[in-house]
Parts: C-alpha cells; sequence; structure tokens
C-alpha cells in the first residue's frame, strides 16, 4: 500500500467513468522560506465510489468540528476557572 500525505487538491476531472483527483503537497522553493504547491500523486476512482468518498470527508469533517468545539468549550471553562481562581487569591 503506498501513503501519500497531501496538503490539498488540485484539479478534479472526471472522464470514461473515473474521477482523477490531484493530491498537492506544498514544498519549501529552492531551500527558502517561500512555499510552493506540486503535484503528489492522483487519486484514481470510478465515478460510482465518489458519493461514499464525498459522505465519508463530510463525516470526517464533522467529528473535527464537533472536537474542536468541544475542546474550545473545555478551554473557555478552565479560562474561567482560572479568573475566579485569581479573583478569589485577591480578596
Amino acid at each position: 500500500m503506498t501513503e501519500i500525505f497531501a496538503d490539498g487538491v488540485g484539479s478534479i476531472v472526471v472522464t470514461n467513468g473515473v474521477v482523477r483527483i490531484e493530491l498537492m503537497q506544498l514544498r519549501r522553493k529552492n531551500g527558502k522560506s517561500e512555499l510552493t504547491a506540486q503535484q503528489a500523486g492522483t487519486l484514481m476512482m470510478p465515478t460510482g465510489s465518489l458519493k461514499n468518498l464525498t459522505l465519508q470527508l463530510a463525516k470526517a469533517l464533522e467529528q473535527l468540528q464537533e472536537r474542536t468545539a468541544e475542546k474550545d468549550r473545555l478551554d473557555s471553562e478552565a479560562k474561567k476557572g482560572d479568573e475566579l481562581d485569581e479573583a478569589l487569591s485577591n480578596l
């Protein structure tokens, strides 16, 4: 199995019942701080599988949003607790 890390997606082309999704990586150009996007590979799949891929990506996005919201809630509660501790210590 080949694993490819992708920072993003380039073009998406559908031809002859096949979806081709260009995977992109950000790389430093000539050792400089400037980043450029370069093709890392192409994901090819039958068009019939595209709906399932889209649903799975949407589910992953929902999970990420839930985790982010929970982290934000916990951070907010911790901050309120810190502020209360500081107020009580000033009494």
